[in-house]
């Protein structure tokens, strides 16, 4: 396998793992339980979309923006655009763990309010999506500096 196509690879997983980030950012992160002498049972839950989750899924949103715009006639890609795109995917990953191990749930009640902290499997699957999108465009990153263009500049180096 030669580097351009390890190059679209792992940008097209760092894609493919951005939309899936995008999805688990609506699930519920957090959860809090409240029980009173059994009368009472509330329980909530608080999506990822939320403080810095909603910055992470932008971050996300703007990275996909910037892949979806079409490549040069010679199938390379500027320094500059994989720079972006490296940075927004990382500025993800940060957010993604800055809510998840910062978010909370809470339940208000007209006496009462309860704030809790529960993190639910959702939030372990942002990080891991999170992380996949920064190994995926950092990845890429490094391919584009090492200055891949095209099959035959990897078969063939000039010297």
């Amino acid at each position: 396998m030669d580097k351009r196509t390890i190059r679209d690879v792992a940008a097209a997983v760092a894609a493919g793992a951005g939309v899936l980030l995008l999805a688990d950012l609506s699930l519920g992160w957090f959860g809090v339980k409240v029980a009173v002498a059994g009368v009472v049972d509330i329980n909530a839950t608080a999506a990822g979309w939320g403080q810095v989750g909603t910055v992470a899924g932008l971050l996300v949103l703007a990275m996909l923006v910037t892949m979806i715009r079409p490549l040069r006639r010679d199938g390379s890609v500027t320094l500059a655009r994989a720079a972006v795109t490296g940075v927004l995917g990382l500025g993800a990953f940060g957010f993604t763990i800055a809510r998840a191990l910062n978010g909370t749930a809470s339940v208000t009640t007209t006496t009462t309010a309860v704030r809790v902290q529960s993190t639910l499997w959702p939030a372990y699957v942002g990080i891991v999506l999170g992380a996949i999108v920064a190994g995926g465009v950092i990845t890429a990153l490094v391919l584009v500096m090492q200055g891949v263009r095209s099959p035959s500049s990897v078969i063939h180096p000039t010297t």
